[in-house]
């Protein structure tokens, strides 16, 4: 008798599967009403190899329609046995969806009347707190309680502390027509680079894109990591004193460490998001999920010379998550599928010099006539997209479920996980072409966070370098 190996029931199961998909697709009524936040697709779409048809395993497990069930995170991805790349790539796709579903504002949770269809903002990882709104001077109070740090009050408020703004400008604040205030034109804010040696020479600087304009970067938390920076008293330099800081990995962790009770159903996860300043022709073109912004010339705050606010399109988002079979933490990352093909490179200058930083320090964005200052950098992905050789077909298949939205316009580079075979991280290296650019060939998420340490340097900071920006 053959006895199948678990690569081939695997496929076997994945074709049945595919198949009852597109018999159950192409047989559904369409009649009546659907059910709030869910869309049924005409005609199904045949799974790839790469998908897992276990449904045990739903984090690793791949959607066949896109409904209301997807708007909440997986809790963990199931790799079996350390063998399947594939299985995470799977989760870190589910995780995406359910991190840019529309969020209900009032609560910072998704709204599951809506979908991550329609395109709308703000998504869920955009209600979250920042990096600012946490890690306070010493004389700004504590911070916020959660869901209060994405209101028009709040962002007025951040605006203000940067520069005093204009009575024009806070009607705008007030009256919620400006989402944002970007500072960051760094993936390491300058206290980190301070305090972290060598932190700044391996991002390398500000990304400029073939518009002249800076990248801008922001950092957010979701609520379990958030529940415990403050109950640990975290979020301050003081608090981190002898701080032994091991973050919640969801429902499985023993009560405890979270003032006294379970830390959260998710886990904690933290968010970057790098944006780009859109031209005309990039607005028009409605490829990128698009914000308004408030943006500044330098990281000193100093107003910009160019038109503000400014939309901006989302370019880059990791996404990090510490779950139970992941005490080192899962790194997704993903790109808008034109970061290399237009919005950071030429295709007319064969000379150019590939991922070559153009901008000088102190590093200022526009002339005061808000013309640009710096050249383009012509950004080169120098390893190729790990998920297409992993997974494939899983990005086209994603991408289709997305389709006739702007999330269809993006696409999962890799994931990166600790095994047994690779404590480094699988694949070795990982890069982001809009935060790693100029590191690409030797950037490692887990090779790097290994080294974040607690302010004083004291002790490890469980792989978070957001603990470095405590005062």
């Amino acid at each position: 008798m053959n006895v199948l190996s678990p690569r081939a029931r695997r496929l076997l199961l994945a074709g049945a599967l595919a198949c009852a998909a597109v018999i159950a697709c192409t047989t559904t009524s369409s009649t009546g009403p659907k059910p709030p936040g869910e869309t049924e697709t005409e005609t199904a779409q045949p799974l790839p190899s790469s998908c897992n048809p276990d449904p045990s395993c739903p984090g690793s497990t791949c959607a066949t329609s896109i409904t209301a069930a997807l708007s909440t995170p997986p809790v963990d991805a199931c790799p079996r046995f350390g063998e399947f790349q594939s299985d995470v790539d799977v989760y870190s796709w589910n995780t995406f969806v359910a991190m840019n579903w529309p969020a209900d504002t009032s609560t910072c949770l998704p709204n599951t009347q809506s979908s991550i269809l329609s395109g709308n903002g703000p998504v869920v990882w955009e209600t979250y707190p920042q990096d600012l709104d946490i890690f306070l001077a010493p004389d700004a109070g504590s911070p916020g309680k959660w869901c209060t740090f994405s209101t028009p009050a709040a962002v007025e408020k951040a605006l203000l502390k940067l520069r005093r703004a204009t009575p024009a400008e806070r009607h705008m604040l007030a009256a919620g027509h400006v989402d944002k205030v970007l500072v960051s034109d760094s993936k390491a804010s300058e206290l980190v680079a301070e305090r972290f040696g060598g932190i700044d020479q391996a991002v390398g600087g500000p990304l400029t894109d073939q518009n002249g304009r800076f990248v801008r970067y922001e950092k957010r938390v979701n609520l379990d990591e958030f529940n415990y920076l403050i109950a640990n008293n975290l979020w301050n330099a003081a608090g981190q004193g002898g701080a032994t800081v091991s973050f919640p990995t969801g429902p499985n962790q023993n009560p405890g460490p979270c003032d006294g009770g379970p830390c959260g159903p998710t886990g904690a996860m933290e968010l970057k998001a790098s944006w780009k300043v859109l031209n005309p022709q990039e607005i028009a073109s409605k490829r990128f999920y698009m914000r308004q912004a408030w943006v500044f010339n330098d990281e000193a705050g100093d107003p910009s010379p160019g038109k503000n606010p400014v939309t901006v399109g989302l370019a880059g988002l990791h996404i990090i998550h510490k779950t139970a079979t992941q005490q080192t933490w899962f790194w997704s990352t993903f790109e808008q599928v034109d970061n290399t093909t237009s919005s950071f490179f030429n295709p007319h200058c064969p000379n150019c010099q590939p991922n070559t930083q153009t901008a000088k320090k102190p590093y200022t964005e526009l002339a005061p006539d808000g013309g640009p200052l710096n050249a383009p950098v012509q950004v080169v992905r120098t390893t190729p997209i790990q998920a297409e050789k992993t997974s494939p077909g899983l990005n086209a298949y994603y991408r289709g479920l997305l389709k006739g939205s702007v999330w269809e316009n993006y696409q999962l580079i890799s994931t990166q996980w600790a095994t047994g075979g690779a404590p480094q991280g699988t694949p070795v290296p990982l890069a982001n072409v809009t935060m790693e650019t100029f590191i690409q060939p030797k950037a490692s998420c887990l090779g790097c966070h290994k080294n974040a340490t607690t302010v004083d340097g004291g002790a490890s900071a469980d792989f978070s370098f957001l603990l470095g920006e405590a005062q």
